[in-house]
């Protein structure tokens, strides 16, 4: 009932801002219809003896913007995702993993319930008011922050209910405030609110206690009142990029993330650096008074930092990042609602709810414009990710061996005839280096975790 409201409330917002002209048929021919057609297949290889999965969707959004009338813009779009093909349902699963499904191949429709082969919404529904250097928006949006994000590596990306300001009027520094009070999980059907969004259509990993080992159990039972949010970023100091982030999320945690990269080109090279830090502490009660339900340890506080120093010569860039988090408590970077800002990140996981843990990641980037191949690029990454013992419950949520992975991905972007169209191939292959404690009957810190090789094409079509 109360997301009802808020699509009644933001629709009565848009009314006003459309006939605020004099000249309604002008303003609606000065908008503008964009989207995309996004086509996806995968095919997941696990561990020997251990149930494989593949499949392919299509989908995509349309979106329409009006024209700028007494400052004011309205928006709105629909989005979509279509299983045409693959073996992920509720029959199809891994009996040896307490009969769980693909982690991978089910994002491409319905993560809650795999025989749902099609989701569709509105993702955006917003009212914008511009105001010289200033930008103010309110309803439902695609965020672009370190942790608010719309990860793309799913059919339907990460959205946001709420208001966000955005403002240039200092020169070299973008600043931006913004509250969410709801959010629509990539791939979930529907919105849910900011505590509902926690764990809806994902595993809860185990709760942050000790003894005895009990799985986490949050989702539904996680209060919050929303996601309060304050972000800077100055670009005043030569060839240096700083940004500074503090997300609060009511009753759970409180999240500042601080980044600053230096990188300078000198003729046909390029030199880098960069350092991060992360500084998360549980306010609240972690979002529920019983510690067995919350989705934060009552009190828990944690320290990560990153680096990655790089350099590159006519189109390449061969990087070293690292990450260490303390053993004070995990960090906790919701899935659902980003992909990570670690430098560390490998596609397709996650630093998400991993404490006491060391990474470092070799990237090299190239593109083949030297050659005259404008729209082929290529990324090559090998990594190395030290985690706590899987059955560290209260460092390790998710219960993820120390692992090594490989991937490679190419990249192609067309031009002329077929320009808006573009092509990725990914290839990963995830080994355990830790103790898994597989047996015949037990693959549960194996299945979908390790041992593993993935394949993944990408065609997105963009207009």
């Amino acid at each position: 009932m109360k997301k009802n409201l808020n699509t009644i409330a933001m629709s009565m917002l848009l009314a006003p801002a459309l006939f605020a002209s004099s000249n309604l048929s002008s303003a609606l021919h000065n908008g503008t219809t964009s989207g995309q057609v996004r086509y996806m297949h995968m095919h997941v290889q696990n561990a020997p003896g251990l149930k494989d999965y593949f499949g392919s969707a299509i989908g995509g959004h349309l979106k329409y913007q009006t024209g700028s009338f007494y400052n004011f813009q309205a928006g709105v779009a629909f989005y979509t995702t279509n299983l045409i093909n693959g073996n992920v349902n509720d029959q199809s699963t891994e009996p040896t993993a307490n009969n769980r499904n693909s982690r991978y191949v089910i994002r491409m429709i319905d993560s809650t319930n795999p025989n749902n082969k099609a989701v569709n919404g509105v993702g955006q529904l917003y009212l914008k008011y511009h105001h010289l250097k200033t930008v103010a928006t309110i309803g439902r949006m695609m965020l672009k922050t370190p942790l608010l994000n719309p990860e793309d590596g799913w059919m339907i990306p990460s959205l946001f209910q709420g208001a966000w300001i955005k403002n240039r009027s200092i020169q070299h520094l973008t600043l931006q405030l913004g509250y969410i009070n709801a959010v629509w999980d990539r791939n979930t059907p529907g919105w849910k609110s900011v505590g509902d969004s926690l764990g809806y259509g994902y595993g809860n990993g185990s709760a942050p206690i000790a003894k005895p080992h009990v799985k986490g159990n949050y989702y539904g039972n996680t209060s919050s009142s929303g996601i309060f949010v304050v972000g800077a970023r100055y670009m005043g100091l030569h060839n240096f990029v700083l940004k500074a982030w503090d997300y609060y999320v009511s009753n759970i945690y409180n999240m500042a993330y601080f980044e600053g990269k230096y990188k300078k080109k000198i003729a046909h090279s390029v030199i880098l650096a960069g350092l991060q830090y992360f500084d998360q502490r549980a306010v609240g009660n972690g979002g529920n008074a019983n510690q067995k339900l919350a989705y934060m340890k009552h009190g828990e506080i944690s320290h990560t930092f990153g680096g990655v120093i790089g350099a590159g010569y006519k189109g390449s860039l061969l990087s070293l990042a690292l990450l260490t988090t303390g053993k004070q408590g995990r960090l906790i970077m919701p899935r659902e609602w980003a992909k990570p800002a670690t430098f560390t990140f490998q596609f397709p996981e996650t630093a998400d709810g991993e404490g006491g843990t060391n990474a470092w990641v070799l990237n090299y980037k190239q593109n083949f414009k030297f050659i005259g191949l404008k729209g082929l690029r290529t990324h090559i990454s090998y990594g190395r990710h030290y985690n706590q013992d899987v059955k560290n419950f209260v460092l390790n949520k998710y219960g993820f061996p120390s692992y090594s992975q490989f991937v490679f991905s190419l990249y192609y972007s067309f031009g002329g005839t077929f320009k808006g169209l573009h092509a990725r191939y990914t290839f990963a292959r995830k080994n355990a280096i830790a103790n898994t404690y597989q047996t015949p009957t037990n693959s549960n810190f194996v299945f979908g975790k390790n041992g593993q090789i993935m394949q993944e094409v990408v065609l997105n079509y963009n207009f």
